[in-house]
């Protein structure tokens, strides 16, 4: 009582503090006051003995407070805060049997005339170790519909204040107006209504479906986001779906996506495959992250396939715009717009033979990067009836093809959930695997990775990145065991090691012992570098009156050998010295260069490093051969475009042979960093016959075909920069035929060509009934040669000069005629198929 008097004394300090130690249900006053803590600014003692007013931080806001002590003697039994939020809102705090009120001890509040009880957001329900899934986790206690339960309103404190449900029923038939941007009936206290949303809540037992689609708060960088949820129950499946339309600031397109999944704790169909769940999305103007195979556990689409609450649920527990805004938001979300881009999912989960379970997705996007994902965790248990188990694998996997880009990139991992022999040992890590082909710039590349490679062993960064590999068991409480692997596989490399940890701890004595080995192979030079080690040691506290003494003694051995040329160092350690041993040659600080044979076999076969490939106009069967000895083409007369191209960058490219030879593109000189050279030249030279005969290409289109080369083969020093790619290097050309010239003559055409079919019975030429009249045609021979003789003679211009004028005096317009007839001249040979036949003239 002293306490009290003594703390609102102090309130004319204009501060005073009431410690948690005054209430006697401190987890009501921390619904009320952060902490449990109430303090009062501008505080003013009230007339009453033990009263006082001013201004607190309370769970909603800074408002007003009064604070009221009932004392019985020297004790106080009762305490009241009363918090004036304004607008008809108001928050209570009873504490014991204080006098003035009718409310029970708790926290309340008053609202719309309506007395709330305070509350938080119920936790997650316990698991029922009865009900297992396919993975023999514990599912969550069933909880049935018809059985009883506590519907009185409440009032939820949330991180963004307190929350008070609206009025009336609590599942109606129909469609409602939302009065506040979230849903289930849900609105923030002090916040005006308005018409910003719909909600739908239909119940025909068994079949319930609720949902709503409301404006959200957009996070920067967005101009509008408008959100959906349903929410669907047939009482033998259950599941969820969720959208969002999403306007980005930026100016581009509006993005949509949809995802929704159903399942059933029940499998259907025969025991050797049981569907439990399915699930289906699409987006436009968007696209998903894809996850790591170690990641596939935060996966929300995934997950969902086991736990359609996953996205979204009708409890409490668990808040569908809560789950939307992690799906879109942050600096590194699951879905976000991506203009021009598609995207549709497809997912199942299943039980094979109730022993192997597990969940699959097919994710595929295009637009800007053709992406086909397949998503997925299986896993199974032994033994599957026993309680005792003494295996549960579980492994994630990912695997991502990018055709446009030529990337194909695949993973599998160990989940949390994995353990062997003992439940305490877990097993971690996954493998990688990545190649590249096409015209990705790393084409033909490729890397195997196993757990995290350790400091020291650098590989460039386009390689799969792991988490560390290994195991960890606590056997008991006194020894634990760590083990750890890795491996890398390359084209260049291959590198393995791992390390173990055996730790024995009991009271002040500890005992431990350490291996490791790594090693790395290189074959081109051929390098190896291998070491191992291993420590054992003990160690011990004493007390010593006052004083603890700690006495360790620890003994080890490593050795390192590498080559060619072949050297090593072997160290030992005694708990109070260290030294090493060397022997041999010393250890390499640069890489040997290699003879021409050694980079030779670097290469493709030589048979596969230049290639001709026909593009366009190749009119034989089949696909030409493009390496190798590559057989004639037949090709089309009207146009043929061909490419010629090598898989190393060349300096020079000459089209034909001999004196023709005509230099086409010139570039700059050629490195061969295994070799140590620099600055050399290479040719590609490419010629043409037709017919068994050299053809030019002089008169051909031509472009350069340029490319990226890896720098570990052409380049000058190994930490060249651009993720070890030389760009725009000349790989080869492009040409083209030039254009078909038909000339002005048909050619010759013999008869054949414009023989008719035969008429029978036979007869004369016109085919008329009258007789023929007039003179008999004759063919006299000769008639071809006379007009190439003649037609172009100085007589036969003047005439036909003198023709023309009398035809243009009697007002006929010839216009200008030609007076060189050379080409009819020439022409006369191949315009005839027959000597004319003549007849006389008169």
């Amino acid at each position: 009582m002293d306490d009290i008097r003594k703390l609102l004394e102090r309130a004319a300090g204009g501060t005073v503090e009431i410690p948690a130690s005054v209430f006697a249900d401190p987890e009501a006053a921390a619904l009320v006051f952060p902490g449990g803590t109430v303090r009062i600014d501008g505080a003013v003692r009230g007339a009453r003995a033990l009263s006082v007013g001013g201004q607190a931080t309370i769970t909603a806001s800074s408002a007003p407070v009064d604070v009221a002590f009932t004392a019985d003697g020297e004790w106080v039994t009762g305490t009241v805060a009363v918090v004036d939020l304004g607008e008809g809102h108001t928050l209570v705090l009873v504490d014991g049997a204080p006098d003035g009120t009718d409310l029970s001890a708790g926290a309340w509040a008053l609202a719309d005339g309506r007395v709330l009880r305070l509350t938080r957001r119920t936790p997650t329900p316990p698991a029922d170790p009865e009900r297992l899934d396919g993975l023999g986790r514990p599912l969550p206690a069933v909880r049935h519909r018809g059985a009883a339960s506590d519907h009185t309103p409440r009032a939820l404190v949330t991180e963004h204040g307190i929350l008070i449900p609206r009025p009336g029923p609590r599942r109606r038939k129909g469609m409602q107006v939302l009065e506040a941007p979230s849903v289930r009936g849900w609105s923030p206290i002090g916040t005006p209504g308005g018409d910003n949303g719909l909600s739908v809540d239909y119940y025909n037992p068994p079949l319930r479906i609720a949902g709503a689609l409301t404006a959200l708060t957009y996070p920067e960088g967005y101009d509008a986001v408008v959100g959906g949820v349903l929410l669907v129950d047939t009482g033998a499946f259950n599941g969820s779906a969720m959208g969002a339309y999403v306007v980005p600031s930026s100016g581009t397109d509006p993005s949509l996506f949809a995802y929704g999944s159903l399942g059933s704790q029940v499998g259907f169909g025969p025991p050797l495959f049981q569907v439990r769940g399915i699930s289906a999305g699409f987006g436009w103007n968007s696209r998903v992250r894809v996850p790591a195979a170690d990641a596939l556990d935060d996966f929300p689409f995934l997950v969902a396939l086991d736990n359609p609450g996953a996205i979204g649920a009708d409890d409490e527990e668990v808040n569908p715009v809560e789950v939307l805004g992690a799906l879109i938001g942050g600096s590194n979300p699951w879905v976000r717009p991506q203009e021009g881009d598609l995207w549709f999912a497809a997912g199942l989960a299943f039980d094979c033979f109730e022993t192997f379970s597990g969940r699959a997705l097919a994710l595929v996007q295009t637009g800007s990067d053709l992406t086909i994902s397949l998503l997925g965790a299986a896993g199974m248990q032994l033994p599957t009836k026993s309680d005792k188990k003494i295996a549960r694998v579980e492994i994630g996997i990912e695997a991502t093809l990018r055709p446009t880009a030529g990337e194909l990139s695949i993973g599998a991992a160990f989940t949390e959930k994995t353990f062997l022999i003992d439940p305490n040992c877990k097993l971690r890590g996954g493998v990688g695997m990545k190649f590249w082909f096409g015209n990705h710039d790393n084409a033909g590349d490729f890397a195997f990775m196993l757990g995290a490679i350790p400091a020291g062993r650098e590989l460039p960064a386009r390689y799969p990145r792991q988490q560390p590999a290994g195991l960890t068991w606590g056997v008991g409480s006194t020894v634990s065991i760590t083990g750890n692997a890795y491996a890398a596989f390359t084209p260049k490399s291959l590198m393995a090691g791992g390390s173990l940890d055996v730790v024995f701890q009991s009271g002040m004595l500890r005992a431990w012992l350490t291996a490791r080995v790594d090693a790395l192979l290189e074959w081109n030079p051929f390098y190896f570098d291998v070491g191992m080690g291993i420590r054992v040691g003990v160690s011990a506290t004493i007390k010593v009156w006052f004083v603890k003494i700690r006495i360790s003694v620890e003994v080890g051995v490593s050795v390192r050998i590498w080559g060619p040329a072949v050297g090593g160092e072997a160290t030992v350690h005694l708990w109070f010295i260290s030294f090493t041993i060397g022997f041999g040659a010393s250890r390499r600080n640069h890489t040997p260069a290699l003879d021409w044979g050694g980079f030779q076999g670097m290469l493709p076969p030589p048979e596969n490093m230049v290639r001709t490939t026909a593009i366009a106009g190749y009119t034989g069967e089949g696909t030409p051969a493009t390496r190798g000895d590559v057989k004639p083409w037949l090709v089309s007369n009207g146009g043929f475009t061909f490419t010629a191209d090598t898989q190393a960058p060349v300096s020079k490219v000459y089209l034909n042979q001999g004196a023709d030879t005509v230099e086409a593109a010139s570039g700059t000189t050629v490195d061969i960093l295994p070799m140590h050279v620099r600055g050399k030249g290479s040719e590609l030279r490419i010629w043409l016959t037709y017919n068994g005969q050299a053809a030019t290409l002089a008169r051909w289109g031509r472009s350069v075909q340029r490319g990226n080369v890896p720098n570990g083969l052409w380049g000058q020093k190994p930490d060249a920069p651009n993720d070890g790619i030389i760009p725009n290097q000349i790989l080869g050309i492009r040409l083209t035929s030039p254009p078909v010239d038909h000339g002005t003559s048909t050619g010759f055409l013999d008869e054949k060509a414009i023989s008719f079919d035969p008429i029978n019975p036979d007869g004369n030429q016109p085919l008329s009934a009258e007789p023929a009249t007039g003179p008999v045609p004759t063919r006299p021979g000769g008639v071809i040669a006379a007009i190439q003789d003649g037609i172009d003679t100085l007589a036969t211009r003047d005439n036909r000069a003198a023709l023309a004028k009398a035809l243009t005096g009697l007002g006929a317009n010839l216009g200008t005629p030609d007076t060189n007839l050379s080409a009819y001249a020439r022409a006369a040979g191949t315009a005839f198929t027959a000597e004319p036949m003549l007849i006389a003239a008169g």
